[in-house]
């Protein structure tokens, strides 16, 4: 059974307005840090689906429905399987194909969101059944020489779309600020020419 999600994501080479507004969003020192990770992402030279490995996780992501375009950004709506393997299947790849695949080292941040009754009130659970994960990462990759930020709100539950925009318009998102950054997901970020 696939999880199914609504999303919205900012990029930005500026570290501090997305950090600002990560950290603001309830108390400053509350959050989740995830360390830091290696994530492979392919690039199959579409946008509407996507496949990341990180260690022995494995998934694909489809999109679900046509993007929402909002003053804050761009929501995109996905449909994603994953499953365990107790080793990175990249290591069965020749060596000379992996230049298929783009390596994104990460320090992520998350905050989750549970949304139920219209009411939205910050969580540690993991196991919330109608939530936003709001995440703030850090990550390099090895075709450009400088890091990237990126600040995402992802929804899940059996009103995902309505979780994701509760989220935005009772949060402290500045829409003045998100509006001039690129908003999109991982797969057209890293689609870019030069990556």
């Amino acid at each position: 059974m696939p999880l199914i999600t609504s999303e919205i994501r900012w990029f930005s080479a500026e570290k501090e307005l997305l950090q600002e507004v990560f950290f603001m969003l309830n108390k400053p020192d509350e959050g989740i840090f995830e360390g830091e990770r290696s994530d492979f992402y392919l690039k199959s030279g579409t946008t509407s689906a996507g496949i990341k490995i990180r260690e022995g996780n494995h998934e694909l992501k489809v999109k679900t429905a046509e993007d929402e375009e909002l003053a804050l950004g761009t929501i995109q709506h996905w449909a994603k399987w994953s499953y365990q393997e107790p080793q990175n299947i990249l290591k069965l790849v020749n060596t000379g194909m992996l230049q298929e695949w783009v390596e994104v080292k990460k320090k992520r941040y998350k905050k989750i969101v549970s949304v139920e009754a219209g009411k939205i009130s910050f969580t540690s659970a993991e196991d919330v059944k109608e939530k936003c994960e709001i995440e703030f990462t850090e990550f390099k990759i090895p075709s450009i020489p400088h890091r990237i930020f990126t600040l995402g709100v992802e929804a899940s539950g059996n009103n995902e779309r309505q979780n994701l925009k509760l989220a935005l318009q009772k949060l402290p998102f500045p829409e003045t600020s998100l509006k001039n950054l690129r908003s999109c997901s991982y797969p057209e970020f890293l689609d870019m020419p030069g990556i």
